[in-house]
């Protein structure tokens, strides 16, 4: 079998595996000092659906923290899109969707190696591959919001993992991890919001 007692490895996909397990155990008993906050803030460009977004500070039990971080990401759409839509200056970006896939991807990899090392499971390689299939009727005014709920067909979500030694429990245990994901919860649960908007007569 290839679960073993992961305090028997010192770093295992480069974490400390004893600093790993503590906080793990530090969550468990302190679930609201544990709470994460992640936030971003996207500007718009003179160009439509142009933003530049930036990942800074966030938040760990009520405290502030990551002050000093300063992350920019520019969206936008590929050039085919830009050229169909009428845009005058081409320029390739990648989509917000695909920004959305992208993070998801990092997620569910991430959910893996997590929970590989607190199961002290020997995992490899992982892939993440991501689709969604869109209809923008909603986005460009053809349908109404109450029919958001067809803009997207349900995910396709395809996740290959290596490993040695891996026992049926091993396989079946892994299969399991990606519903753990922060993000996969986020995209594929329900989560009913009306956002803040505030608008300001020039």
């Amino acid at each position: 079998m290839a679960s073993e007692d992961p305090q028997t490895e010192t770093v295992q996909h480069g974490v400390h595996v004893g600093d790993h397990l503590e906080f793990v155990d530090w969550l468990e008993a302190n679930p609201d000092d544990g709470r994460i906050e992640f936030r971003a803030t996207g500007v718009a460009e003179d160009t439509v659906n142009r933003t530049t977004a930036t990942i800074d500070e966030w938040s760990l039990g009520g405290d502030e923290m990551g002050a000093d971080r300063d992350h920019t990401l520019h969206f936008g759409l590929p050039e085919e899109l830009e050229e169909s839509l009428g845009f005058t200056d081409l320029e390739e970006r990648y989509e917000a969707i695909e920004g959305a896939l992208a993070g998801l991807t990092a997620c569910i990899n991430g959910t893996i190696a997590f929970n590989a090392v607190r199961e002290g499971i020997d995992v490899g390689d992982v892939r993440t591959r991501v689709r969604a299939p869109t209809d923008l009727r909603v986005l460009f005014g053809i349908h109404d919001t109450d029919r958001a709920d067809e803009m997207f067909d349900e995910p396709i979500i395809e996740v290959e993992v290596t490993g040695s030694d891996l026992s049926d429990e091993d396989v079946e245990r892994i299969r399991e991890y990606p519903k753990r994901s922060p993000v996969y919860n986020l995209v594929t649960l329900a989560h009913p919001n009306d956002p803040a908007v505030t608008v300001e007569r020039s």
